[in-house]
């Protein structure tokens, strides 16, 4: 019986962590009513996420949101995704080629997150997507991966200022032994020099063939 509680409260801590990453800051009384659970529950799970820097409270307002804590736990998770081994110095390599910053991205949910960047040695520069979520619809690689899902064939997608202003991508995806987009790989530049006139020429073929490359050695290297 005490194990079955024991789990029964990890299922609610989720629970209650998965609420402040929808909503970012939330009050007792917000969480209480999210979860179905009184407010002494809630406080007691709040207390024991905080000791553990899973959770932060906010002075002013009494509000909590997610902690530092789970970053790192993130980063960890990222860090040892073996594509990632696998593609960084094909990464490289495509930033040498075209001297623009070079993305690996994964989905999750309906977000795509940027886990790793090569960055342009230009002068101007696009900010860093590097762990950062954008809705996948509104991006080049969101678009790619959810693409890839229901098609086989080559896929490419373009994105002028849908994600930020003055700023495209160009993307396709990197695929395992089963044909199956694991990740998106992408181009990400300022619309001075990646936009609809040149989106479909010499970065286009470098960004494919890059992925090509990649795809040919995860289907035998990863696990």
């Amino acid at each position: 019986m005490q194990k079955k509680g024991a789990k029964k409260s990890v299922e609610k801590a989720l629970d209650l962590l998965e609420a402040l990453k929808e909503h970012d800051y939330l009050g007792v009384t917000d969480l209480s009513n999210i979860l179905g659970l009184n407010k002494n529950n809630v406080f007691r799970l709040l207390a024991t996420l905080e000791v553990k820097g899973l959770i932060e409270q906010d002075e002013e307002t009494g509000s909590y949101k997610l902690g530092t804590k789970t970053l790192f736990l993130e980063y960890a998770y990222i860090k040892n995704l073996p594509i990632l081994n696998v593609a960084k110095p094909f990464i490289k390599n495509l930033r040498n080629q075209t001297n623009e910053s070079v993305y690996l991205s994964i989905l999750h949910d309906n977000d795509i997150v940027y886990i790793y960047e090569k960055q342009s040695k230009h002068s101007v520069l696009v900010k860093s997507r590097v762990a950062k979520r954008f809705p996948a619809l509104g991006t080049a690689a969101g678009r790619a991966i959810l693409r890839a899902k229901r098609d086989n064939g080559e896929i490419f997608e373009c994105d002028v200022e849908g994600a930020e202003r003055e700023v495209s991508e160009i993307a396709t995806v990197i695929r395992d032994e089963s044909d199956h987009p694991v990740a998106a790989l992408s181009i990400v530049a300022p619309i001075s020099r990646l936009n609809k006139d040149n989106c479909e020429g010499l970065l286009k073929y470098y960004l494919l063939n890059t992925a090509k490359e990649i795809s040919n050695i995860s289907k035998i290297d990863l696990p």
